[in-house]
């Protein structure tokens, strides 16, 4: 079986997977730098397009977002005979939040006409079965982030806060709770505020704006915090930062849903949206600190192992639809 990844994103989670599963990765991440809806679209066909012709792979796996790769997949495969598997992310499979009737409509065709769509957890499979999609979940690998030294940060108590000031995610609300903490309790903000309009020299003087963080200082940042903090509206949404909080045995905080308290069971406190909410889990975490780094060290090897596990299962889905595609 000859199989390729396909991707108009950066995203860990292709680089992982497509590596687990011995697939060549083909990452168009400069599509997604392309303002121009046209010339955007344009390219990333183009590019996807070469690549499937100087392959002619047996099985195509793709992220979605983006709709309109995955779409294109799915249409391409059943005039030219490959299976696709479609990497179904919360924003490929509620786009727009579930705001926009056409788009949903075009997300429901596309798990329908998938041979095979990735979720992360139950709540999004049973999502898919119910458009008429086949689903199978396998959760983020833990990712093999390097150990480095960590650098002397400004807290007495540091935290990184892992944000992209996307909508789902209640940045403001961590700010408010910044201001009401002990000084001492210092929170480092990833992402690019500038996109919201945010003035850091309106906001606590606990707190820090690092903007876009590169991948290296990213890694950094990791091994020296003490702890992390990821949050989400999505209630079926497991959070990348989650893994790799776990990836460098941190233990962490997030958001107060049943998806995220089932997967990551151990070394983290769970947050209510509010201002008070958010503080208090703060408070929380620094006093049971060494108890919750213990349990995070735990989880990150059952984790390991489980996802293992699920890997070997859909090794073989995988290797039944290749055979399939030719007619074993």
């Amino acid at each position: 079986m000859k199989a390729v990844w396909i991707t108009w994103e950066n995203q860990r989670r292709n680089r992982e997977l497509s590596a687990a599963f011995g697939m060549k990765l083909y990452e168009f991440k400069e599509v997604d730098d392309i303002k121009n809806p046209i010339e955007k679209y344009a390219s990333g066909l183009a590019r996807t397009i070469r690549a499937i012709l100087s392959e002619r792979p047996s099985l195509v796996c793709c992220q979605n977002p983006s709709l309109v790769l995955s779409a294109f997949l799915v249409a391409a495969g059943k005039m030219a005979g490959f299976k696709v598997c479609v990497d179904s992310h919360n924003a490929g499979l509620f786009p727009k939040e579930g705001r926009s009737v056409i788009l949903s409509g075009l997300s429901r065709l596309i798990q329908k006409g998938a041979d095979l769509n990735l979720v992360t957890n139950e709540g999004l499979r049973r999502h898919v079965e119910e458009n008429g999609g086949r689903a199978f979940i396998l959760e983020d690998k833990i990712p093999g982030i390097p150990t480095v030294p960590p650098k002397k940060l400004k807290g007495e108590f540091n935290i990184l806060f892992i944000c992209s000031y996307a909508e789902d995610e209640p940045y403001r609300l961590v700010f408010d709770a910044a201001g009401k903490l002990d000084p001492g309790i210092h929170i480092y903000v990833t992402g690019d505020y500038r996109k919201r309009n945010i003035d850091p020299s309106g906001l606590p003087s606990n707190v820090t704006l690092m903007g876009y963080v590169p991948e290296d200082e990213y890694v950094l940042m990791l091994n020296s915090v003490d702890a992390t903090l990821d949050l989400t509206e999505r209630e079926n949404c497991l959070v990348c930062g989650a893994y790799e909080t776990l990836s460098v045995g941190k233990p962490q905080i997030l958001s107060d849903t049943k998806a995220l308290k089932n997967y990551f069971c151990k070394g983290a406190v769970y947050a209510p949206h509010t201002v008070q909410g958010i503080h208090d889990s703060i408070l929380m975490l620094r006093e049971r600190y060494p108890q919750l780094a213990k349990e995070a060290e735990e989880l990150r090897l059952e984790l390991r192992q489980e996802w293992d596990s699920r890997k070997a299962v859909l090794m073989s889905m995988l290797d039944d639809l290749g055979r399939k595609n030719h007619g074993a």
